[in-house]
């Protein structure tokens, strides 16, 4: 992407109650069908929006692994905190990995308001390509409404998909990565 960045206008990302950002991550096994859905709740990022050409925006995302939770309602209390804890220990190891982040390299218009935006997204320390399928939806001048998916494998960021009860449970290596995110525009 070109370096517009003094030009573009600039809108902030911040957690809001409005905003939701996911990583859905599906079972195998005798509990085909079922997933766990964490939810971040700190995250931090920006926009340097172009309105009249938005596939030369580009963006940044930094999410706080230790802030993920789990609010699966098909999970018995303890069970619950035995999955967040592999999750934010073992899975995302976040205290010594404590962020992961995204930054855009690229996008292509798909659609009217529909991108496919290429960048790299790193998750225990290691970086790999991704492409994530954002819907940009201008409110006004002042805010973007995002929102977005992109799908990621864990071995490639080094993770082993967990098992239980001999193999019987498992989990698929393919993880979805999913948010809908407000940018508001911040002042300079």
């Amino acid at each position: 992407m070109e370096d517009m960045s003094e030009e573009l206008p600039r809108f902030e990302i911040k957690p809001s109650n409005e905003s939701t950002l996911a990583l859905e991550v599906f079972k195998t096994g005798l509990l085909t069908g079922k997933r766990h859905i964490f939810f971040f709740e700190k995250y931090t990022g920006e926009v340097l929006y172009d309105s009249a050409s938005p596939e030369k925006s580009n963006a940044h995302l930094t999410i706080d692994a230790g802030s993920v939770t789990l609010q699966d309602k098909w999970l018995k209390p303890k069970q619950k905190v035995h999955i967040l804890e592999v999750a934010r220990n073992d899975m995302l190891a976040a205290a010594r990995h404590p962020q992961i982040t995204f930054t855009s390299s690229g996008a292509i218009k798909k659609s009217s308001s529909l991108y496919l935006v290429r960048g790299e997204l790193t998750i225990r320390g290691v970086t790999r390509p991704v492409e994530i399928e954002v819907a940009v939806k201008p409110l006004g001048d002042r805010r973007l409404e995002l929102d977005g998916n992109a799908f990621v494998r864990m071995k490639e960021y080094g993770l082993k998909p967990p098992s239980a009860l001999l193999g019987l449970i498992g989990t698929k290596d393919r993880m979805e990565l999913r948010f809908l995110v407000w940018a508001e525009h911040a002042l300079p």
